[in-house]
């Protein structure tokens, strides 16, 4: 179980960190505010979700939280993603 939640705290990370180059690379004139709504959520999805999970699995205690947690932050890293992924 320890395995699954490292793995799950590290793939929603690498969401976060995905979600913040994105948020990067949009070019300064089509920039208006609002792209920082991203930016936000993005941070407090990490850390809500992401490093609670990382730091449960690392400690390696209370794993039924831990996956829980993963399986929270792959479930909305997947729901936010299923559209872009080429079928």
């Amino acid at each position: 179980m320890r395995g699954f939640v490292l793995l799950a705290g590290v793939g929603a990370a690498l969401f976060a960190v995905g979600a913040v180059i994105v948020w990067w690379r949009i070019p300064l004139d089509r920039r208006d505010g609002l792209e920082l709504l991203g930016l936000w959520l993005a941070a407090g999805y990490f850390l809500l979700l992401a490093l609670p999970t990382l730091i449960i699995g690392l400690v390696n205690r209370w794993l039924p939280l831990g996956a829980g947690f993963g399986v929270a932050s792959l479930a909305l890293a997947t729901d936010t993603l299923w559209p872009w992924i080429p079928w």
